[in-house]
């Protein structure tokens, strides 16, 4: 029919909407608007990430300063995914890295970081608890001192609902109150995911 793809798309979807095609019928269509960042990222393995943050920005007519982005990283039963968020969200979040297959675990977390070179950025980090265990060097599970901000017993069952004041964690070593990994980002740069919402 010589059409384009924005008319083969309206087509497509008309022909749906008048149930002239069979209700199983599929309809892709192929977007190109990836191509102009293609350079900026680079595939090693399971894991796609941004090569060059800067350049990004720059295309997106951004100037990139790093106080005013935060890191938040996550993850689904099938890939792990580390996004830009814009603090006052005034600006679009922008996908620095995608791992598919690959878990929430420590390597993987060091893995991600590594590759989007979080150590020249320095940003912000936030996420779930679990994500900001993991990036402290924490220990999972059910753990004596599971908490990165304060030395919370967990097995203190009789006073959890009486004492309310415990004491600060001061440090991170591995070895020592269930810190079992060396701590991949500062705890300075920690934010808890709801501080923004």
């Amino acid at each position: 029919l010589n059409l384009s793809k924005q008319s083969a798309e309206l087509l497509s979807s008309r022909l749906k909407g008048w149930n002239l095609l069979q209700k199983d019928t599929r309809i892709c269509v192929y977007r190109s608007r990836d191509s102009d960042f293609s350079d900026y990222f680079s595939k090693e393995g399971h894991v796609v990430f941004c090569n060059n943050v800067c350049s990004v920005m720059e295309a997106l007519g951004h100037q990139h300063q790093p106080h005013e982005w935060r890191l938040f990283i996550d993850s689904t039963k099938v890939s792990l995914k580390a996004v830009l968020l814009h603090n006052g969200n005034e600006l679009p979040s922008i996908p620095v890295a995608h791992a598919s297959d690959m878990k929430e675990t420590y390597e993987n977390m060091k893995l991600l970081l590594e590759k989007i070179q979080y150590t020249k950025y320095n940003w912000n980090i936030c996420g779930d608890l679990k994500v900001i265990a993991l990036l402290l060097g924490l220990q999972l599970g059910y753990t004596k001192f599971c908490c990165f901000l304060c030395e919370w017993e967990s097995r203190d069952r009789k006073s959890h609902y009486i004492r309310k004041k415990w004491p600060k964690r001061e440090s991170l070593i591995p070895g020592h109150k269930n810190v079992s990994n060396t701590p991949l980002v500062d705890l300075e740069k920690v934010y808890l995911p709801w501080a923004y919402e």
